[in-house]
């Protein structure tokens, strides 16, 4: 049975609300609201208060017409309290009102804001599946193709003064010319900007190196407030472990070929040969000879399954390919191949 003489003192309901209280305050103080309805509408008031005082609310998920009626009505309420707790309620009223001026000048900030807030803009999101190459135009008319397994991102339309999309893996773009809105690719690590421009980008995830190829116009390439300029026929590779760009000059077709299904190796070092399979095929190679590093390869495929490419190779160069098993990976659980290679 609670005892009826119980006082409570306000910095044990002031604890409870900041959740500082012991556990032998929180009994005391709840068997104190029980005794009396009194002592439970003060407990509220005093709740109120501080509640309002000491907001925790979205901003963005405010209700500002029924928020705007609350604050004026516990600012200007009178509660019907015994006269040695009036003094504590003042104080606590005027702390309210002096912490809800700029809750007050928010939430009337937020009304106009609404007022004139753009509309939310709706994005697709396009991924080119392992062994194939997807193609698709853009809002704008420009055109680009995704080697497999690479994902863009792009708005359903382009509303602001600049044409932004996200990609990840390889892609080429065919840029509509439009100086007045510059076309820009963000590739987590770089900042690609264009106005009317032929020019490609491979940036796989777990790779160590970001590349790219310009074609034809002309491209700025960011990385924070580093900005290198390319002009056609020149190459950027940017290395995400020192954050250094280099430009050399190449020969594009060997790095565009694969929009139209082809693969095309020029000399190139098995290593690169494997990385760059390993992206089209969704497979892992594993070497299993450090030696084999030192061969190089010339060909050019087109249309020819994994298999048949490493038949061809395997025909030329002294090395032997073995599946060894099938691993999941990734969040979406996709099957990868694993195969090693051996020199005869």
């Amino acid at each position: 049975m609670p005892d009826k003489n119980i006082n409570i003192d306000t910095d044990v309901i002031l604890k409870y609300l900041e959740k500082t209280a012991s556990p032998e305050e929180i009994r005391q103080l709840r068997e104190w609201i029980a005794l009396s309805e009194e002592n439970a509408d003060y407990f509220q008031e005093i709740r109120n208060i501080w509640e309002v005082a000491t907001p925790t609310v979205d901003p963005e998920k405010i209700d500002t017409g029924k928020a705007l009626a609350q604050v004026k009505s516990r600012i200007h309420a009178t509660s019907q309290v015994p006269a040695k707790k009036t003094r504590f309620i003042t104080y606590c009223q005027r702390i309210a009102a002096i912490l809800l001026l700029p809750a007050i000048i928010a939430i009337v900030a937020l009304m106009m804001k609404k007022d004139h807030q753009e509309p939310l803009i709706a994005y697709n999101e396009v991924t080119a599946p392992y062994g194939m190459v997807s193609s698709l135009t853009l809002p704008d008319s420009s055109k680009v193709w995704l080697n497999a397994g690479s994902t863009l991102k792009y708005p359903a339309a382009f509303t602001s003064n600049v044409r932004e999309v996200e990609m990840s893996g390889e892609a080429y773009f065919e840029v509509h010319a439009d100086k007045e809105h510059p076309f820009i690719v963000n590739t987590g690590d770089l900042k690609v900007t264009a106005t009317g421009t032929a020019f490609n980008i491979c940036s796989f995830a777990k790779a160590q190196e970001e590349v790219i190829t310009l074609v034809t116009g002309k491209v700025a390439v960011s990385q924070e407030n580093n900005i290198k300029h390319l002009l056609p026929g020149q190459q950027l590779n940017y290395q995400r472990a020192s954050k250094s760009m280099e430009i050399t000059d190449i020969d594009t077709y060997k790095y565009i070929s694969w929009k139209d299904g082809i693969l095309a190796f020029r000399d190139d070092p098995l290593k690169s040969i494997f990385n760059r399979l390993e992206q089209v095929y969704q497979v892992r190679f594993i070497l299993k000879d450090t030696s084999i590093n030192q061969f190089t390869y010339r060909a050019t495929f087109k249309g020819e399954t994994l298999d048949e490419i490493l038949d061809y190779m395997g025909m030329s160069i002294p090395i032997t390919f073995r599946t060894t098993e099938t691993e999941k990976e990734g969040n979406d659980s996709i099957n990868v191949r694993t195969i090693e290679v051996y020199k005869n």
